[in-house]
């Protein structure tokens, strides 16, 4: 009479085949989270700085000087309860934000914002109606930062996008 069924060995080593198998699958899934985490902040961190721009390109030029558009820097959470904060604009400027607040998500990745408007070199044609806008977007991924704001200084942060354009003075007599 013949026994029919499976050897220890045959187990082990079937067990062994579905650890591995089902190991990959699960190494792959949360490599995905992570990778799709990362994107989403990057692209945040896109959509703010093209956000500032849009609304520094809303100032008239006359206002968009180093000293006003310092308003739109600093950290985009409040760092009293860890909040997203409000979305700075100008109020002279024609377009205004639909929504006043950042929404909760932004607040996860610590964002933090610079801005600086510099002349064009005198040698660039008609440079004198130009100026360079710069837009810097800081941000870490899953960490919380020692210094939420930043004075001064480069912000505490694990990330950086930097965004530039262009600005033309239509005022300027040509």
């Amino acid at each position: 009479m013949r026994r029919k069924g499976f050897s220890f060995v045959e187990i082990v080593v079937a067990t062994g085949v579905g650890l591995v198998f089902f190991g990959g699958l699960i190494y792959f899934a949360s490599t995905t989270r992570v990778e799709t985490s990362n994107a989403e902040n990057y692209l945040r961190a896109l959509q703010i700085a093209q956000e500032t721009i849009e609304l520094i390109q809303a100032m008239p030029l006359s206002d968009a000087s180093s000293s006003r558009v310092q308003i739109f820097e600093g950290s985009l959470v409040d760092p009293g309860t860890g909040l997203s904060g409000k979305i700075p604009f100008n109020n002279t400027s024609g377009w205004q934000p639909f929504t006043r607040t950042y929404p909760a998500e932004y607040s996860k990745a610590w964002f933090y914002r610079k801005v600086r408007i510099t002349p064009v070199p005198a040698g660039v044609p008609n440079a004198r109606f130009i100026r360079k806008l710069t837009v810097d977007v800081f941000w870490n991924e899953n960490k919380i930062p020692e210094r939420i704001e930043t004075i001064g200084a480069e912000p505490d942060r694990m990330r950086k996008l930097t965004l530039s354009t262009l600005i033309f003075d239509e005022s300027e007599i040509y």
